[in-house]
């Protein structure tokens, strides 16, 4: 009989691919994904997450950590790396870092990752460990694909959620 037991482990790569730097999080998260149809590494699930943070969290139920990979605009130099281990629910006040970045609500009808998160807590569905890799994002506007900088960063970003993944 086949183990149908979830990975313990969520990688989720959030984003819009139609934004240019704006969608690091799922180019990195399609990589891993080629890279574990090879290699497969066991009880983790990488996940695209697309633009909508709650319909992701909301899936959450019986994972131990998230791993979640998202452009950050926090003025530092493009393809700069931003790793928050323990990552907690923030007070508006206290994450006034993300203001602008890839965290906040992108329109009416689409909750940010911190109200998507607060939404888990509230439902009992939120894992035990959650660990933010945000990316400096260089541009972020209609465009297809990443700058050149984001670009030579991925296999350094991937070498990041790798390591959370192993621990």
């Amino acid at each position: 009989m086949e183990n149908s037991r979830r990975p313990k482990t969520a990688v989720v790569g959030f984003g819009n691919i139609l934004m240019g730097d704006e969608g690091v999080g799922i180019h990195v998260v399609k990589e891993l994904q080629m890279q574990n149809a090879k290699c497969k590494i066991r009880d983790v699930e990488f996940i695209d997450g697309g633009t909508s943070a709650l319909d992701i969290i909301l899936s959450l139920k019986d994972i131990d950590k998230l791993v979640v990979i998202d452009a950050v605009k926090n003025g530092g130099i493009p393809g700069e790396i931003y790793k928050f281990h323990n990552f907690t629910i923030p007070c508006e006040d206290k994450f006034s870092q993300f203001q602008n970045s890839g965290m906040q609500k992108t329109s009416l009808h689409d909750l940010n990752l911190v109200d998507a998160l607060k939404i888990a807590e509230k439902l009992g569905t939120l894992p035990k460990e959650i660990v933010f890799i945000g990316v400096e994002p260089k541009e972020i506007e209609p465009k297809m694909g990443l700058s050149e900088e984001l670009k030579t960063k991925i296999p350094e970003i991937i070498k990041t959620v790798l390591c959370e993944v192993k621990q």
